[in-house]
């Protein structure tokens, strides 16, 4: 579906909607039928559809204006470094953090420069990647590896400290609580690191900004893909989706051509279980509520995190949410809201940049 869908909508002009070829929505709605098909029971799809929609609604980023990061940091200063924040923040995570970058863990750690043209593959004994296109941290048949693509800029630590806090919840089961918060961990360990790299002065607040709004943009546009694939699915639970479908959908939440396609295309290339993409809309939510903790009493909100991946990793979704101060309801959605506009609206209000100094 994707590479004959992005044809078809690379030529649409901005004022036009999109159109489809009906062979495209036949394959739109298998896609879906299949996501039906394979959802998981352990999934509360009218709670995530809530979530999403909400957040859709009502979590305002208005100035996409992102600088490129430029201060350097090559892979030994990348590894040093994280190895330093961790011991600052807590000694039993450090130690996890130096077994893993020492090599002396069961989990391997692989940093590498990704060439342009480079064929990502899997190996055949253990179908394990050799490497992947963005960082993750991947396990299959019992064994777990971390991967990060190495830009060479102060981004890499950020990567390293946010696979390498994925470790700390990690269970060798399928997890459906880890499934919805499985992102919480990592986006608080990079607010705090964000701190940590201003304090040493390996960064400016200026780099910590850009890299925490660009991810709070990604996480949104993560929810708004979410949130559109469980109304199409929800569509799709009574009829076949139709144009007026995509059409009504793109218009009442006003969805530019650009991001309906990319979208679309999205959904073409994605798992089949709604789970995945809803833990960085979450994450959006969470992180702030519990950065604002660790702002009042760093020592106390790292022993509340320590607890919160005990949590989780008990398949204890209400119990991991009650631990960080949340009460497991729809309500609660309304506050973390309010905590995240306003963790938002402050990283805008910190810098304007100049026009050629900006990535859009």
């Amino acid at each position: 579906m994707s590479e004959t869908l992005n044809k078809k909508i690379i030529n649409q002009t901005k004022t036009e909607q999109i159109k489809i070829p009906e062979n495209q929505l036949q394959k739109l709605n298998r896609f879906i039928e299949k996501n039906l098909q394979s959802r998981k029971n352990s999934t509360n799809y009218n709670l995530l559809y809530k979530i999403s929609e909400t957040t859709k609604r009502k979590i305002k980023i208005s100035n996409r204006q992102i600088k490129k990061i430029t201060t350097t940091s090559s892979k030994e200063q990348t590894k040093n470094i994280t190895l330093e924040f961790f011991k600052e923040l807590d000694q039993e995570l450090y130690e996890k953090c130096k077994k893993i970058i020492e090599g002396k863990s069961n989990i391997n750690l692989s940093m590498y420069k990704l060439e342009k043209n480079e064929e990502l593959s899997i190996t055949q004994s253990n179908k394990m990647p050799i490497h992947t296109k963005t960082p993750c941290t991947y396990s299959k048949n019992g064994e777990t590896a971390i991967y990060i693509p190495c830009k060479g800029t102060i981004e890499d630590i950020y990567a390293l400290v946010h696979e390498i806090s994925h470790t700390f919840d990690l269970v060798p089961n399928d997890n459906p609580t880890r499934n919805i918060l499985g992102e919480v961990t990592p986006y608080c360990f990079e607010a705090m690191l964000g701190k940590y790299l201003i304090k040493k002065g390996i960064a400016t607040e200026e780099d910590t900004i850009n890299i925490e709004k660009q991810t709070n943009i990604s996480q949104y546009d993560d929810g708004v893909e979410t949130f559109t694939k469980l109304e199409l699915m929800k569509i799709k639970e009574h009829q076949e989706i139709t144009q007026d479908n995509i059409s009504e959908i793109q218009k009442r939440y006003e969805l530019t051509n650009r991001q309906i396609s990319y979208i679309l295309r999205r959904l073409a290339k994605s798992e089949p279980n709604v789970d995945y993409k809803a833990r960085y809309m979450i994450a959006q939510l969470i992180y702030p509520h519990y950065i604002e903790q660790y702002e009042q009493n760093p020592e106390k909100a790292i022993k509340t995190l320590k607890q919160y991946f005990e949590q989780i990793k008990a398949n204890k979704l209400k119990d991991s949410l009650r631990i960080l101060g949340i009460n497991p309801n729809i309500d609660s959605i309304q506050t973390l809201i309010e905590t995240t506009n306003k963790r938002i609206k402050k990283l805008e209000n910190k810098r304007t940049f100049n026009k050629e100094e900006v990535e859009i």
